[in-house]
């Protein structure tokens, strides 16, 4: 693997964990249970 290809690689598993950060705070901020399940249903599909 090229040490382009690594950073690539990098970049692309750092912007991956970034999105699931901001949805966990998305879902501790949902206000009530049934809309973070709802949220957590519409993640699945994307």
């Amino acid at each position: 693997m090229s040490l382009r290809t690594s950073f690539a690689a990098h970049r692309r598993t750092r912007a991956r964990l970034r999105e699931e950060r901001a949805f966990e705070r998305l879902l501790a901020r949902a206000p009530t249970v049934e809309s973070a399940h709802e949220l957590r249903a519409l993640a699945t599909r994307r």
